[in-house]
C-alpha cells in the first residue's frame, strides 16, 4: 500500500529534524540575543506533538491493515490448497512475487470462466499455481507465461508440470504504439497463441519505463477472445491506476475492484 508522503517516516524524521533546529535557533534568540521567543516555541512544541500524534496514529492505521491482510493471506492459501495439494514446493510469496490473495482470484476465476487457453504476462508463482489447478481438474486449457529474463523463466519452468503449462522466455522488444516508444514482451513467442480467455498481468517490473505494463492489451487484444478477461495486479500503485483509465477510455472496458493486498482488477468488455 502507498502511503501519502505527508504520512512516511521520511516525513516524520524530517519534522522532527526541522523542530530541533527551530528550538535551537529560537533558544539562541531568546538568550543570545534577547528577542522574546517563548510563546513561539511552545507553539513549535505543541506542533511537533501534533506530528508525533499524526504519526502514531498512522502508524496504528498501517498496523491494523497488515493484520488485515496477514489473515487474508492465511485465508486465501488455506483456500488454495483445500483445491489441490501442490506436487512441488511454493516459492516464497508477497513482496515481490504474488500474493496468495491475487492467486485465489486467478484461481476463482478459472474455476468459474473455465478459460481455453491464458496468457500470464509475468511468470512465477501464480504460474506453478495456475499449473497445478490445471493438472488437478484434468483441464486441457493451453497455459502460457511470459518472462523477459531467461534466469527466472527457466526456475518457474523447472516447477510447471503441467503438460499443457509453458513458460516462455519472452525478451524485451522495443515497439511503437500511439506515436510512442516502448519496450513489453517479445510477442512473436504467441504467434501460433489465439482466442485468449484469460490474460494475467503481472509484469514486467515498473522499473522497465513509467505505465510498463500498459504495452498488455494494445499489443495483444486482437489475440483475446470474445470473452476474455483481464486480471491486473499492483492496482493499488498509481502507474496501474492510471493504466486501467488509459484502457477503459481506448478499449471501452469494465472494471471490478477486487480488495487484496496489493490491488487487483478484473477487466472485460
Amino acid at each position: 500500500m502507498r502511503h501519502k508522503p505527508y504520512t512516511t517516516f521520511a516525513f516524520f524524521k524530517a519534522a522532527i529534524v526541522i523542530t530541533g533546529i527551530l528550538l535551537i535557533l529560537l533558544a539562541i534568540l531568546e538568550w543570545g540575543l534577547g528577542v522574546p521567543a517563548f510563546l513561539p516555541g511552545i507553539a513549535l512544541l505543541l506542533l511537533a506533538f501534533a506530528v508525533l500524534s499524526f504519526r502514531i496514529v498512522q502508524l496504528i492505521f498501517k498496523f491494523q491493515l497488515s493484520r488485515i491482510h496477514d489473515t487474508n493471506q492465511v485465508e486465501a492459501l488455506l483456500w488454495l490448497y483445500s483445491r489441490f495439494t501442490p506436487s512441488v514446493n511454493l516459492p516464497a510469496m508477497r513482496e515481490v512475487a504474488g500474493s496468495p490473495d491475487f492467486l485465489k482470484v486467478l484461481v476463482e476465476y478459472f474455476y468459474s470462466h473455465q478459460p481455453k487457453v491464458i496468457v500470464e504476462a509475468g511468470s512465477g508463482v501464480s504460474s506453478i499455481i495456475l499449473s497445478e489447478v490445471l493438472k488437478k481438474e484434468g483441464s486441457t486449457a493451453k497455459h502460457y507465461a511470459l518472462d523477459h529474463l531467461e534466469q527466472y523463466a527457466n526456475l518457474t519452468r523447472e516447477k510447471v508440470l503441467n503438460p499443457h503449462s509453458e513458460v516462455l522466455f519472452a525478451p524485451l522488444k522495443d515497439y511503437q504504439i500511439g506515436g510512442k516508444s516502448w519496450k513489453w514482451y517479445d510477442v512473436s513467442v504467441l504467434e501460433k497463441v489465439d482466442k485468449i480467455d484469460m490474460l494475467v498481468i503481472d509484469g514486467p517490473t515498473e522499473d522497465i519505463q513509467s505505465l510498463a505494463r500498459y504495452p498488455a492489451l494494445p499489443l495483444l487484444k486482437a489475440k483475446l477472445s470474445d470473452k476474455a478477461i483481464i486480471i491486473l495486479d499492483d492496482t493499488n500503485r498509481k502507474d496501474e491506476q492510471r493504466i486501467i483509465q488509459l484502457w477503459q477510455k481506448e478499449f471501452g472496458l469494465n472494471a471490478k475492484s477486487m480488495f487484496t493486498e496489493k490491488g487487483t482488477v478484473v477487466m472485460w468488455w
